[in-house]
């Protein structure tokens, strides 16, 4: 059996993967503010926002949102561990990424 060495690693890919990481963090911060939003007008909750909710957007809304955490954590759970390892972030990056952009416009497509 041969030892999995891990090659040199890009420094540009890394760079991109930490940032795209950030932009998901980011984008769960954003998926945070649309689902809560969502909550308070799907609850009847008086708000400024003029717009129309009903009990499917809260669904919507809540079942993205925990999705979104999950994602998060496993996101910040894959960067530690494949940082420590000195492994590529890259593609774990942009998986995570992509589905909170995802959940983002699943979310903002049922507040319309």
């Amino acid at each position: 059996m041969t030892a999995r060495t891990a090659g040199p690693l890009n420094e540009r890919h890394e760079v991109l993967g930490i940032l795209l990481f950030v932009f998901a963090g980011c984008g769960f911060v954003v998926l945070s503010a649309l689902a809560g939003t969502a909550t308070i007008m799907a609850s009847g909750v008086p708000a400024v926002v003029p717009v129309a909710w009903n009990g499917q957007s809260l669904v919507v809304a809540g079942a993205a949102w925990w999705m979104g955490l999950a994602a998060a954590l496993a996101g910040l759970a894959i960067w530690i561990i494949r940082a420590k390892a000195k492994r590529t972030l890259l593609p774990w990056a942009i998986v995570d990424c992509a589905l909170m952009a995802v959940l983002i416009v699943v979310v903002w497509l049922f507040a319309l």
